[in-house]
């Protein structure tokens, strides 16, 4: 039986999975099996995987299945002891593999290993080093568009691994649960990360393991879809994952949020310019009235499964808001950030 499982969800990305799988061929350490789940491609991918790389499991799809649920279904199908997550637009360096391999064997209580994920056009700059919490809801990754110079160089405990390229542990998933299928895609990572973390599941990051990433080739890095999955899925984060006194909290910080980012689109700074740019004020907020709307309809089975995740935690409340402050993204960093 392999011991680790790399997982590879592609949606008529075919050049993308070239040079991906170019990588995954490369890597030095073997003890790996490759499952790729083909989204409803109309690109090739398929025959392409057949031709080439007939080893490789291919799940097929019909249809756009989504993140979660295509990656769901290669775990389902999964092997190894270890599930590695990776992007078909990230490319891995020929030991990431064996470095991570390293690392499970450290602590037992690590349940998640994040890569160290650069930008692909300029490798001197950080994509992710781990994931950073607003409490909202949403997320970034740490270090995200940071020159390196070194900060990142040690290995650390971190809250959670950017998902694309994410290590988890098997026994981990058994015990919390994989990602969930609702949110489709994006902080979805966050999601499975915190539920780990509150059953006492933790992650290191793992700076020897390098990843190079092309960011948001799919969706659209500015794309009205992607605006409203973030915004519909930190709401569910925040019912799901938050201690009640900050869920209480969340629509304040929410706003403060709100007010950054309207500054930073008037000053032309962040992401938030791209979208008053891109899109009308009118378009912007049907973007958000949809996103609430999406969340209110599904508030009954999303509190039912909060009460089942709070009831499950090992971690008491002051340890939930001590995490959550050690890992807090700062408002303007989210905001004034592209």
């Amino acid at each position: 039986m392999p011991r680790i499982t790399v997982i590879i969800l592609s949606w008529n990305g075919l050049d993308l999975l070239r040079r991906c799988m170019a990588t995954v061929e490369s890597q030095t350490y073997r003890d790996f099996e490759v499952i790729v789940v083909d989204n409803g491609s109309t690109d090739g991918t398929h025959e392409w995987l057949c031709a080439n790389h007939p080893d490789a499991r291919v799940i097929r799809n019909t249809e756009n299945q989504g993140f979660c649920a295509g990656n769901n279904q290669a775990i389902r199908e999964a092997r190894g002891e270890f599930v590695f997550a990776l992007n078909n637009d990230a490319e891995m360096a020929p030991d990431c593999l064996g470095r991570l391999a390293e690392a499970v064997d450290l602590d037992p209580e690590f349940g998640m290993f994040a890569a160290r994920i650069m930008m692909y056009d300029r490798p001197n700059v950080f994509d992710s080093t781990g994931l950073l919490v607003y409490p909202d809801g949403v997320c970034r990754s740490r270090g995200w568009l940071e020159k390196d110079v070194g900060q990142y160089d040690e290995p650390d405990e971190v809250l959670g691994p950017n998902g694309c390229a994410a290590l988890y542990r098997k026994t981990m998933l058994d015990d919390v649960g994989v990602f969930d299928e609702r949110y489709f895609a994006y902080l979805e990572d966050l999601d499975l990360a915190f539920r780990g973390q509150l059953r006492g599941w933790k992650c290191r990051y793992v700076p020897d393991a390098v990843v190079l990433h092309k960011k948001s080739m799919t969706s659209g890095y500015h794309s009205a879809f992607k605006a409203h999955l973030v915004e519909r899925n930190r709401i569910f984060n925040s019912i799901k994952l938050f201690p009640r006194r900050l869920l209480l909290l969340s629509p304040f910080y929410t706003l403060a949020r709100y007010v950054a980012q309207a500054l930073a689109a008037v000053t032309g700074k962040g992401i938030s310019s791209s979208f008053a740019r891109d899109y009308s004020h009118w378009q912007l907020l049907w973007i958000l009235l949809r996103s609430y709307a999406a969340a209110f309809v599904l508030l009954p089975e999303l509190w039912r499964e909060r009460r089942e995740i709070q009831s499950r935690r090992r971690l008491g409340a002051l340890a939930v808001y001590l995490l959550m402050k050690k890992y807090r993204l700062p408002v303007l960093e989210l905001t004034f950030k592209d």
